[in-house]
């Protein structure tokens, strides 16, 4: 029985684990870095999407406004992400924003700190006047075919009535 037991298996667990280990926090810092970014992701594209760009008579007013939609919606959801840069760029046809931030690890971690970069940019094209002017041309003009037919179809049925 002595001879069984010579410690082989202590020796094969001693290199296999931290090789796990290393595969376990390499999966948990993936979900992280993924998890970080759906949620900034997730938050431009909300804070772009909701932004009133009508009522805004300069840039400066509507880069205030996506920016606060923004850090509100992120607001206590990030795991490793701390103090996102956020840059925000509004012009006549399109408004830019993106974000540049990276996981809270050492800075002198090179290895950790770069692949724990996350960039997000989202475009949305902003309308301007004449498409504005143009749709509400539109709805108006719906608006009154589908009054027309309203109006003929009372008169049809008032029309009936009368006849019987």
């Amino acid at each position: 029985m002595r001879k069984l037991k010579r410690g082989n298996l202590t020796i094969e667990c001693a290199l296999i684990m931290p090789v796990i280990l290393v595969c376990i926090l390499a999966i948990v810092w993936l979900v992280i870095v993924m998890y970080d970014k759906n949620v900034m992701y997730r938050a431009l594209v909300h804070a772009l999407e909701a932004a009133d760009y009508k009522n805004f008579s300069t840039n400066n007013q509507l880069k205030k406004e996506i920016e606060e939609r923004f850090y509100e919606d992120i607001k206590g959801q990030l795991v490793g992400v701390k103090d996102p840069v956020f840059e925000i760029k509004v012009s006549a046809g399109k408004v830019t924003a993106g974000i540049e931030s990276r996981l809270d690890v050492a800075a002198d971690n090179a290895v950790l700190s770069t692949l724990g970069e996350i960039k997000i940019s989202v475009t949305k094209k902003r309308m301007d006047g004449a498409k504005i002017i143009s749709d509400i041309r539109r709805v108006k003009a719906l608006y009154d075919i589908a009054n027309n037919l309203i109006e003929s179809e009372n008169k049809d049925l008032s029309e009936t009535a009368e006849g019987e």
